[in-house]
């Protein structure tokens, strides 16, 4: 086994209790191999780990080796937390897609924003899309043979020809194939088409749909997403594509409607669904949450505003049953709404529309900033994708007109998972300092602002009750 190999098969932590603590492997150990066989990726070992008998050999840090027997219930797990979840290095992808959103990064920023992955695996341990195209057919079954689902493929085109030409990769045309052998073998399955307009759209996309809807009863969505465009397409010399328009939202937007009443009739599901950004460049309403049944592709913005609006409302309804916020927050407290909400241009509406529902129960609310995204391009309006610069220029120009802005409501989507690092590697702290104002960060969810707007008692007196306040 190489170095490398080993590291990635190092033990981070260990379950509470679990039977790997009490043997006596520990944090920083190096699991070697199970039953003397060396372990191939977190797959591989999930199914091995599940046996009733079995031996492991570890590695200590000081060098020496361990080999442990185990005898256990079947299906209990060992308990080990490794510092690389796949115990291997993501596959990297081999397409070069006409829209990736990659290749419109600006040249400087942190290494890993350039690191395509396309790793199946990652498909079911983080739900990525995947296109299926960088792995062989015997790795391929390995794959199927876990019955893990669902599988998530970035399809866009069924048409072979055109999916070779949009991902630039002679093997990218047998998805189809590879879909029904997935099916067949009982995995669920959600695809995913980024539209390009007049690419993959109109009579293209109606075939792809058409095809994919063949794939029966394990198909249980199909999402269609707007091409993301930078503002640095012209400058890294990318295939010149346009952004949809509100016309060609509408076309799209209208094509999904009928194929969602044709196949509610047909098969009792609708099967197919449209971004939410087709509606915001449509102009059109976004829809009720049960329109998008169980949610199928949120991390593709499917449906997302649906699912905030319908938290939004439940948390707001469970302070209005308490009296609890109505009666500690006195209606009118001079400066309560000198807040600032940040948000992406695309949701901006949608959340000050949502807050003012509110304001007979919340008796204020903060005022929503939208934030153009200067970084990246005006194209480019996702909440998701704001840098701390662009906050930070938009937040110093309000105050110009607004001095009395007491601190900024900052959705947690902004920052790097888990850290508080913008895109642009500005973090939250140098924001709140640059800007002289509290910045509270807050959990993306209804649940999460109505504690951020609880947490605002605080600065008047009230006590905090919530709310992470950098």
């Amino acid at each position: 086994m190489s170095r490398n190999g080993e590291e990635n098969r190092r033990i981070s932590s260990l379950l509470p209790g679990s039977i790997a603590e009490e043997i006596g492997v520990v944090p920083g150990d190096i699991l070697l191999s199970i039953d003397g066989t060396e372990v191939a990726d977190i797959f591989d070992f999930r199914i091995r780990e599940l046996a009733e008998v079995l031996t492991i050999e570890t590695k200590s840090e000081d060098g020496s080796r361990s080999v442990f027997e185990i005898e256990k219930d079947e299906d209990e797990e060992l308990g080990l937390v490794f510092s690389e979840p796949l115990l291997d290095q993501p596959k990297a992808c081999s397409n070069r897609c006409l829209f990736c959103f990659i290749d419109q990064l600006p040249a400087g920023m942190r290494p890993s924003l350039y690191f395509k992955d396309d790793d199946p695996r990652l498909c079911f341990t983080d739900g990525n899309f995947i296109t299926l195209t960088n792995i062989d057919d015997a790795e391929f079954d390995r794959l199927l043979s876990y019955r893990l689902s669902p599988l998530n493929v970035s399809v866009h085109t069924t048409d072979p020809e055109l999916r070779q030409k949009m991902m630039n990769n002679r093997f990218a045309g047998k998805v189809t194939e590879r879909l029904q052998k997935a099916v067949a073998n009982g995995i669920d399955v959600n695809c995913q088409i980024v539209l390009c307009p007049g690419i993959n759209d109109g009579e293209a996309l109606d075939r792809t749909v058409c095809d994919l809807v063949k794939l029966g009863e394990h198909l249980l969505s199909i999402a269609v997403v707007p091409v993301g465009l930078t503002r640095y397409r012209d400058v890294n010399k990318l295939f010149p594509l346009l952004p949809y328009d509100r016309a060609g939202a509408g076309k799209v937007l209208d094509f999904v409607r009928m194929k969602q009443s044709e196949w509610i009739r047909l098969y009792g599901r609708r099967l197919l669904f449209a971004a939410d950004e087709f509606y915001i460049r449509a102009e059109r309403p976004i829809p009720t949450a049960s329109h998008y049944e169980d949610f199928y592709q949120l991390e593709n913005g499917v449906g997302l505003l649906a699912a905030r609006r319908k938290e939004w409302r439940a948390a707001v309804a469970g302070l209005k049953r308490s009296r609890r916020f109505c009666r500690d927050y006195p209606r009118g407290m001079e400066g309560a709404d000198r807040f600032l909400l940040i948000s992406g241009v695309d949701a901006a509406g949608f959340v000050r529309e949502e807050l003012s529902r509110a304001v007979s129960v919340l008796n204020t609310v903060p005022e929503v900033l939208a934030v153009p995204n200067r970084f990246f391009g005006e194209n480019v309006t996702v909440t998701g994708l704001l840098t701390g610069a662009d906050i930070l220029a938009s937040v110093r120009g309000h105050r110009y007109a607004d001095p009395g802005i007491r601190g900024v409501l900052l959705p947690d989507v902004t920052l790097r998972s888990g850290e508080d690092v913008f895109l642009d590697d500005m973090t939250v702290g140098e924001l709140s300092a640059e800007l002289g104002l509290p910045v509270i960060v807050y959990e993306t969810t209804g649940r999460g602002l109505i504690e951020a707007l609880i947490s605002i008692r605080e600065f008047f007196g009230y006590g905090n009750e919530g709310g992470q306040v950098l």
